[in-house]
């Protein structure tokens, strides 16, 4: 019986894979940023830092602010003739008129949208409540550090008005720069930067309360001066040791720090945990309105 010749196998197939290796497309870096959340949030900042920039209240906020900062911190102690230290004197003086100005900022974020009924319109779309609240408290706080810019102005002429020098070696060369404490100014502008998040997220929850931005904005000073000033004043009257740990949740004691050139860890943890619980809760008020 006569056979061919043997078969020659053909190229072999290539393994399609389990089934639910075949059904399950690969994930992508892309896909993981965007289930993040963070692509929304961004977006929400930006749609809020550029409705500050297009409002007056922003500027003109911004400009008082800029003028009470340069006149009593600056241009008062210069005519004076005395040392300016600019932690103690500009970036303690500009945190304490935050105390009045943050909420100025924050009280139309959430409060304008409930008035308004955008703010249902917004939840009930596939935007997360928290991704609402994280970008608009980024925004306000971009907003924030950007009216502060003026500060750098001051300190450029600090900087210039220096009379004393100081060699700096950078890369083999020598560089004559004024001799001013550069690391005490870096750390006080990080205690702003905490205590601008804190102070924003804090000004967001009160607009979360209420559609009636005056309300929101009174709320949101009442607030921040109650964590500013009055718990440091019970805490010098209420028996220890609650006395104790008053005088730890003063918002002034924990900001000196910074103010002073000294980086304490406790001070970072006080700020950042005081701004996680603020968002944590604007976050919870606005899902409790789905259940209403």
């Amino acid at each position: 019986m006569l056979t061919g010749p043997p078969a020659t196998p053909g190229p072999a197939e290539p393994d399609a894979g389990t089934p639910r290796e075949r059904e399950t497309p690969a994930v992508t870096l892309y896909d993981r940023v965007w289930a993040s959340g963070l692509p929304n949030a961004a977006a929400i900042a930006r749609r809020e830092l550029s409705g500050y920039f297009i409002s007056p209240i922003g500027y003109v906020v911004g400009a008082v602010l800029a003028l009470m900062i340069a006149g009593i911190g600056f241009i008062g102690p210069v005519g004076l003739g005395q040392p300016i230290n600019f932690g103690q004197q500009v970036l303690a003086l500009a945190s304490f008129l935050m105390v009045f100005v943050t909420p100025l900022y924050t009280m139309r974020l959430l409060a304008e949208e409930r008035r308004s009924g955008t703010l249902e319109m917004m939840l009930t779309s596939p935007v997360r409540d928290w991704e609402v609240v994280v970008g608009k408290w980024l925004g306000c706080l971009v907003f924030y550090l950007a009216t502060l810019a003026s500060t750098l102005v001051l300190l450029a002429f600090i900087v210039a008005l220096t009379p004393t020098r100081v060699g700096v070696h950078v890369f083999g060369h020598t560089l004559s720069v004024p001799n001013l404490d550069y690391g005490s100014i870096l750390t006080a502008y990080i205690g702003v930067v905490l205590v601008g998040s804190a102070w924003v997220a804090i000004g967001l929850l009160a607009s979360s309360l209420t559609s009636n931005q005056i309300i929101a904005a009174i709320l949101g000073i009442g607030l921040l001066l109650g964590l500013d000033y009055v718990l440091g004043v019970l805490s010098h009257v209420v028996i220890a040791p609650y006395g104790s740990l008053l005088d730890y949740l003063n918002a002034t004691n924990r900001a000196a720090s910074f103010n002073e050139g000294r980086l304490v860890l406790s001070d970072f943890v006080y700020f950042l945990t005081l701004s996680a619980a603020a968002l944590f809760l604007t976050t919870r008020v606005l899902e409790s309105r789905k259940w209403r």
